[in-house]
C-alpha cells in the first residue's frame, strides 16, 4: 500500500475530478449560509447566561481570547478540506483510511441534532401561534390550565410552590405536564402539529440544495441583526436596562483564576460555530477550488463572535427591564439555555407596550435562527449520503432531501410527547456533547499529525496562494487538541446530572445518553477495524 508521505496528487487529482457539482450562486450566498449555520438560538439563549454564570464581563474576555487562540484554526482545518477534497464528508480523510469513520459519525451526529433542533424550532411556532391570542396567555393566571400557584408579578406568600405565568404556560400548556413531572410518550397533537410544519419548511427551503438555501438566507441570515437591533433600541429606554447591561460588561476578575470560565468558553465557541457537525465541510464544497478561505473563516468568526457579543447587550437590557419590574437582583431572573428564551424574553415581553408585536417579531426571530442552523445539518446529510451512496435517488435532490426529512420527522415525534423536554434535553447533551469533542481531536491529530502539517499548508497554499503562518501550525499540532483534550476531560470531571425544575432526571435517561453517544462515535472504531481488516493491512501501514 502507498504511504501518505508519497501521496502529493491528492487536490491535482480533486481539480481534475470530471464529476460537475453546483456551485453557490454567489459568494455572498455562501457567507451568510455560513453566518446563519453559526449564529443560532444559543447565541440568543445560551451565552449571556454563560456571561451570568462566570461574572458577566469574564465571558467577554474568556471569548475574545479563545476565539483568537481556537477557533480560527478549525475553521481554517475545515474551509481547506471541503474545498480541496470536493467536501465529500464521508472521504475527507480518504488519505488515511483509519479515520474513515469520522465522515460517518459526523453524519450521524449532524442527523440527531437536526432531530431534536427543528424541535425547538416547533416551540417557538407554538409560541407564535399564541402571540395572535386577545391576551397572550403567559401574560395572566386565568386560562383553564393555570394551578393555583400561579402568579404574575409577585410570588404568592406562604406557598413553596409558586410558578410564575410563563412558566405554567411553557410547562402545563406547551408540554402538557402535571405538578409531578412525570415523564409520559404520549403523543401531543399541536407539537406534532409544529413540528411537521417546521419540517415542511425545511424541505421546501432545501430541496433543491444550495440553489434554493442560498436564495432563503438573505432573509433569515439578516432578519435576526433587524429584530435585535429593534430590540435594543427598545430596551435601552425600559427602567434598569442600564443595570442589565453594567452586569454584563463589568468583569469579576476574581473568577479569571478559575478554571469554568475558561472550559465554558471553549465550549460556547465550539458548539456556537458548528465545528465537527460536516456542516461547514458540506457547504464549502459548493465553492470554487481557489476560493480565499482565510477572509471567509475570519469574516464568519467575526459575524459569529460580534452577534454573540451584540446580543448579550439586548439581553441583558431587557433581563435588566425584567429585574426591575420583579425587584429582583439581576441575577435572579437568568436562566440556562431555551429556558432564557421560553420564559425569561416572554416574560419581560409581556411588560412591553404593544407586547404582541414584540412577541411576534422575537419568536419570528428564534425560528429564523433555528432554520439557518437547521440548513447546515441537513446539508451536511444530504451531502454525505449523495457522494458516498450513487444511485437513482441520492441524484435527485429534491427527494432524497424528502426522505430525509420524513425519517427525521417520524423519529423525531418521539420529542412531540409529554416527554417533550426530557428526550430534548437528552439528546442536547449526549448527541453531540464528548462525541463530537472526540470527533473533532481526531480529525485535528488526522490532518496536524498523521497527514502532516506541512503538507496541508502546502495545500493552503496552492488553493490561496499565500504562505500559512507558521503560529498555525503550531495551533494545529498542539494548542488545539491540547485545549480539547483538556475540554473533554473536565466535562467528564464536572459532569452534573441533569434536571428539570429541580426534580432530576430517572436513572435510565443516562444509559439513554451514552447510548446516543455511542450511535455515533462508534462507526470510528468499526469502520476503521472493517477497512484495516479489508486491506490486510495493519494501523501503520494504511494509506
Amino acid at each position: 500500500m502507498q504511504k501518505i508521505d508519497d501521496d502529493d496528487h491528492h487536490l491535482q487529482d480533486v481539480k481534475n475530478e470530471p464529476e460537475q457539482r453546483t456551485e453557490w450562486s454567489s459568494w455572498i450566498e455562501f457567507f451568510l449560509s455560513c453566518v446563519g449555520y453559526a449564529v443560532g438560538i444559543g447565541n440568543i439563549a445560551r451565552f449571556p447566561y454563560l456571561c451570568y454564570k462566570n461574572g458577566g464581563g469574564n465571558s467577554l474576555l474568556h471569548r475574545i481570547f479563545t476565539l483568537t487562540r481556537q477557533c480560527i484554526t478549525f475553521f481554517v482545518n475545515y474551509h481547506t478540506i471541503h474545498k480541496g477534497y470536493s467536501g465529500k464528508i464521508v472521504i475527507t480523510f480518504y488519505f488515511i483510511v483509519t479515520y474513515l469513520g469520522l465522515g460517518y459519525a459526523m453524519m450521524v451526529i449532524s442527523g440527531w441534532v437536526a432531530i431534536y433542533y427543528n424541535m425547538l424550532i416547533a416551540w417557538s411556532l407554538y409560541y407564535l401561534y399564541s402571540s395572535f391570542a386577545p391576551v397572550l396567555p403567559w401574560s395572566t393566571c386565568n386560562n383553564t390550565y393555570n394551578s393555583p400557584y400561579c402568579f404574575v408579578d409577585v410570588p404568592k406568600n406562604g406557598s413553596l410552590y409558586n410558578i410564575p405565568a410563563i412558566g405554567e404556560f411553557l410547562n402545563f400548556k406547551v408540554l402538557e405536564l402535571d405538578l409531578s413531572f412525570q415523564i409520559s410518550f404520549a403523543l401531543l397533537p399541536h407539537l406534532v402539529v409544529c413540528l411537521l410544519i417546521a419540517w415542511i419548511i425545511t424541505y421546501f427551503s432545501m430541496f433543491m440544495g444550495v440553489k434554493s438555501s442560498g436564495k432563503v438566507v438573505y432573509f433569515t441570515a439578516t432578519f435576526p441583526y433587524i429584530v435585535l437591533i429593534a430590540f435594543l433600541i427598545r430596551g435601552v429606554t425600559l427602567p434598569g436596562a442600564v443595570k442589565g447591561i453594567e452586569y454584563y460588561i463589568v468583569p469579576n476578575f476574581t473568577k479569571l483564576a478559575h478554571a469554568d470560565p475558561w472550559v465554558d468558553a471553549v465550549g460556547q465557541i465550539f458548539y456556537s460555530y458548528g465545528i465537527g457537525f460536516g456542516s461547514l465541510i458540506a457547504m464549502g464544497s459548493y465553492n470554487k477550488f481557489n476560493n480565499r478561505i482565510q477572509r471567509d473563516a475570519f469574516y464568519v468568526i467575526l459575524a459569529n463572535s460580534g452577534t454573540s457579543i451584540f446580543a448579550g447587550f439586548v439581553v441583558f437590557a431587557i433581563l435588566g427591564f425584567l429585574a426591575e419590574i420583579t425587584n429582583t437582583p439581576v441575577a435572579g431572573v437568568v436562566t440556562e439555555g431555551i429556558a432564557l428564551a421560553l420564559v425569561a424574553y416572554p416574560q419581560a415581553i409581556a411588560k412591553l407596550p404593544s407586547p404582541h408585536v414584540w412577541a411576534i417579531i422575537f419568536f419570528i426571530m428564534l425560528m429564523t435562527l433555528g432554520m439557518d442552523s437547521m440548513f447546515g445539518m441537513i446539508e451536511a446529510v444530504s451531502t454525505g449520503i449523495s457522494d458516498r451512496v450513487k444511485n437513482r435517488i441520492t441524484k435527485r435532490k429534491p427527494l432524497m432531501v424528502l426522505i430525509i426529512c420524513i425519517c427525521f420527522f417520524l423519529i423525531g415525534l418521539i420529542c412531540a410527547t409529554k416527554a417533550s423536554v426530557f428526550v430534548v434535553s437528552i439528546m442536547d447533551k449526549y448527541c453531540g456533547g464528548r462525541s463530537l469533542m472526540l470527533v473533532v481531536l481526531l480529525e485535528t491529530i488526522a490532518i496536524s499529525w498523521v497527514y502532516g502539517a506541512n503538507k496541508f499548508s502546502e495545500n493552503i497554499e496552492e488553493m490561496t496562494g499565500s504562505r500559512v503562518f507558521i503560529g498555525w501550525k503550531f495551533c494545529w499540532m498542539f494548542l488545539c487538541p491540547a485545549c480539547l483534550l483538556v475540554v473533554f476531560v473536565l466535562s467528564i470531571v464536572q459532569d452534573q446530572p441533569l434536571s428539570y425544575a429541580g426534580v432530576p432526571f430517572p436513572g435510565w435517561t443516562l444509559y439513554a445518553g451514552v447510548g446516543l453517544s455511542l450511535t455515533s462515535f462508534l462507526f470510528v472504531p468499526i469502520v476503521a477495524i472493517y477497512r484495516i481488516i479489508k486491506e490486510n493491512g495493519s494501523f501503520s501501514e494504511v494509506p
